[in-house]
């Protein structure tokens, strides 16, 4: 019995090892074959590497204003040299003056009843065109029409110098050219009378002209072959250059004619102009005959402007006014007049 008992153990015992075996050899569940570089990849840890640094683009600094010490501020009056060496002039800026102990200026002056005696354009200088250091105006005088350095009146501590400023949109760099050149286009004009007979005939001149008028004083001096006095022939040279200017760009029809009313500054001359709504209602050949009419029946007019006929007109802006060295602004003929006074 024991042994049957002994052999049932060790049946059991074999079934279990055998069991056991058999179960330590079953072979796991087949796992996909990796690939070289997985297995690399699964052989080396993963680094991670830190995030790249990016750029700084520094911000815009913000530009900080000047100190106020750096800023060049305009203290007015200004010392003439510090106004010539900026940039307030123009070309064509007409220019107005007087001498205080000229016997000719004082009876252009009381003729006209007026504190200016002479007129002449802006015509170039450093501030323009490179090679020039001073300020040149063109002008007429005893000689005829010349270019005259502006510092020879600034030098002369009797003498006055107003400048105003034709402003107008259409009045640009090419216009501004062609008023110069048509008065430079009379630069060899001359007058061949003796200083004296032209203070003498612009007395006679400044009595006519308070007589008869401008228009008839300046015929009358031509009926006796006489050239009317150049202190006037200077404002008139300023306004001729304008109006001349402005009909060759009408003819050409790059301007209006209404422009013509903007640059006659002579009044009674400015009231023989169609009003400028006017113009509209010709057709565009009739109103171009009609403007080169006008200057043809209105030269004497024209003509005969005088330096207060030039400071008088609105169509003019002032500018500024020099006197013993310093160059004041002004805005009006009254500031004229009160710098005049003291």
């Amino acid at each position: 019995m024991k042994r049957n008992f002994a052999a049932a153990g060790l049946s059991l015992l074999g079934l279990v090892i055998i069991a056991g075996s058999t179960l330590a050899l079953t072979p796991p569940a087949p796992q996909p074959a990796s690939r070289p570089e997985e297995v690399a990849q699964q052989a080396t840890p993963t680094v991670t590497p830190p995030p790249a640094a990016t750029a700084q683009v520094p911000a815009a600094v913000p530009e900080l204003p000047p100190l106020e010490d750096e800023v060049p501020q305009e203290v007015w009056p200004m010392p003439v040299e510090d106004f010539l060496a900026g940039t307030y002039l123009e070309r064509a800026d007409v220019v107005l003056t007087r001498r205080e102990w000229d016997p000719a200026s004082w009876a252009i002056r009381w003729a006209t009843n007026s504190p200016f005696s002479h007129a002449a354009m802006i015509f170039t200088g450093p501030q323009f065109e490179s090679g020039y250091s001073s300020t040149f105006i063109i002008e007429a005088g005893t000689g005829g029409v010349d270019l005259t350095n502006l510092r020879d009146y600034i030098a002369d501590k009797s003498a006055f110098i107003a400048i105003k400023r034709f402003k107008k949109d259409w009045f640009d760099e090419p216009k501004q050219s062609r008023v110069r050149g048509l008065l430079l286009d009379k630069i060899k004009a001359s007058y061949n009378y003796w200083a004296i007979g032209s203070i003498m005939r612009s007395l006679w001149f400044g009595v006519e002209r308070s007589v008869s008028g401008d228009r008839t004083t300046v015929r009358r001096f031509r009926e006796r072959n006489w050239n009317p006095p150049n202190e006037f022939i200077c404002s008139g040279l300023v306004q001729i250059g304008f109006v001349e200017a402005a009909l060759e760009y009408i003819k050409a029809g790059e301007l209006p004619p209404s422009a013509l009313n903007e640059v006659v500054f002579e009044r009674e001359a400015a009231t023989r102009l169609p009003e400028r709504e006017d113009w509209s209602y010709l057709d565009p050949e009739t109103s171009k005959t009609t403007a080169v009419l006008f200057r043809k029946q209105n030269f004497d007019a024209l003509q005969s402007v005088t330096p207060e006929d030039l400071a008088a007109s609105s169509k003019l802006d002032w500018l500024y006014f020099i006197k013993n060295g310093l160059v004041y602004k002004v805005a009006s003929y009254d500031d004229v007049h009160k710098l005049l006074e003291n």
